[in-house]
C-alpha cells in the first residue's frame, strides 16, 4: 500500500469512497465543490491524500486549505475533512494522518471529529478548540428589542460586498458560491458581516450555525435580527454559536450545552488562539444538511 497526494483530477477515483458516508443530501457535484473544486484560490496543488492498495483507492483524507489573516498575520490553514477508509483496510488508517501531521507550516483544524478521529488526534497532541455551543431562539430578547431600531440588516450579496472593506469583500465573494448564508448588520459606523450554515437540531428542525462574524460584540447585541434574516435565507429557526466566541454569560433566553466531543486544532505557532479560528474555508460551508 502507498499514500500519495490527491490532485483535483483524482475526484472520480475518490468519489466511491465518499459515498460510504451515506449522506444522501450530498450530490456528486456537492462533494466535488467541497473538497476538490474550491471556490477560493489556494497555493497547494493537492486536495488531500489517497491510500491505495495495489493501485485501488481504499482510503482518503481531505485537506481544505486556505490563507487567512488572523491576529494581523497571514497564516496557512488546513481544515481536515472526510477521513474514510474501507473496513478491510482500517488497520492502515493512520497512514493517511502522517502526511497531514507533516504540514508543520499550517494550523490544522478538525471542526467535526468523529469519535475515532477525536481519539487519534487528541493522542497526537491536538488541543481543544471548543467544548460547548450556545443555542439561541429565533427572536430578539427583551434587552435587544430596546435597540433593534438602531441596527439594519441585509442579506443581498451586492449590498453586503458594498458595505465591507477589501478583506471582508474577499470573504463574502469566496463564500457566495457555497452553501452558507450571509447577512450584514450595520449600526452607525459599525458593521458585522455574518456567515452561517444550516445544521441539524431536532428531527427536521435546523439551526443557523454562525461560522464567522467580523464584529462579535455587535452580533451578540443583535442576535434576533441576525437569526431572522438567516432564517429566511437558510430555512432555520434559531442560532448556534461556538462557545469560544462568547465572552461572559450567555445572552438572555440562550442556553449553553456541551459538545459530544471537543473540536480540535494544532496551531502552527503558539500565538494562534482558539478564538481566532472560525468555520470558514472548511467542510462546514460545503456540507448540505
Amino acid at each position: 500500500m502507498d499514500v500519495r497526494p490527491a490532485l483535483p483530477t483524482d475526484f472520480d477515483e475518490v468519489f466511491p469512497l465518499l459515498q460510504l458516508f451515506g449522506n444522501r443530501r450530498m450530490t456528486r457535484d456537492d462533494w466535488r465543490r467541497m473538497l476538490f473544486d474550491l471556490p477560493w484560490p489556494v497555493p497547494e496543488a493537492h486536495r488531500g491524500f489517497i491510500l491505495r492498495d495495489a493501485g485501488e483507492a481504499v482510503g482518503f483524507m481531505g485537506t481544505i486549505f486556505s490563507c487567512r489573516t488572523l491576529g494581523g498575520v497571514t497564516r496557512r490553514i488546513c481544515s481536515t475533512s472526510s477521513w474514510i477508509v474501507k473496513e478491510s483496510h482500517r488497520s492502515s488508517s493512520l497512514q493517511l494522518v502522517l502526511p497531514v501531521l507533516a504540514l508543520r507550516s499550517h494550523t490544522i483544524v478538525n471542526l467535526a471529529p468523529s469519535a475515532a478521529a477525536y481519539e487519534v488526534f487528541a493522542r497526537l497532541g491536538f488541543r481543544p478548540l471548543d467544548t460547548s455551543q450556545v443555542l439561541m431562539p429565533p427572536f430578539a430578547n427583551p434587552a435587544e428589542l430596546a435597540r433593534i431600531g438602531r441596527c439594519s440588516a441585509t442579506t443581498r450579496i451586492e449590498e453586503i460586498i458594498a458595505g465591507l472593506g477589501a478583506e471582508g469583500q474577499t470573504i463574502a465573494t469566496h463564500m457566495a458560491p457555497t452553501n452558507a448564508g450571509q447577512v450584514l448588520l450595520r449600526r452607525g459606523e459599525r458593521c458585522c458581516h455574518v456567515v452561517a450554515t444550516r445544521s441539524l437540531w431536532k428531527g427536521r428542525w435546523m439551526l443557523a450555525h454562525v461560522q464567522y462574524a467580523s464584529d462579535w460584540p455587535l452580533l451578540w447585541e443583535h442576535l434576533g435580527q441576525a437569526s431572522l434574516k438567516l432564517g429566511r435565507v437558510l430555512g432555520t429557526v434559531g442560532l448556534r454559536v461556538d462557545g469560544r466566541h462568547l465572552r461572559g454569560a450567555p445572552p438572555l433566553l440562550a442556553r449553553r450545552r456541551a459538545l459530544p466531543r471537543p473540536r480540535l486544532y494544532r496551531p502552527a505557532t503558539p500565538d494562534v488562539l482558539p478564538e481566532m479560528i472560525d468555520g470558514l474555508y472548511a467542510e462546514t460551508v460545503g456540507q448540505r444538511w
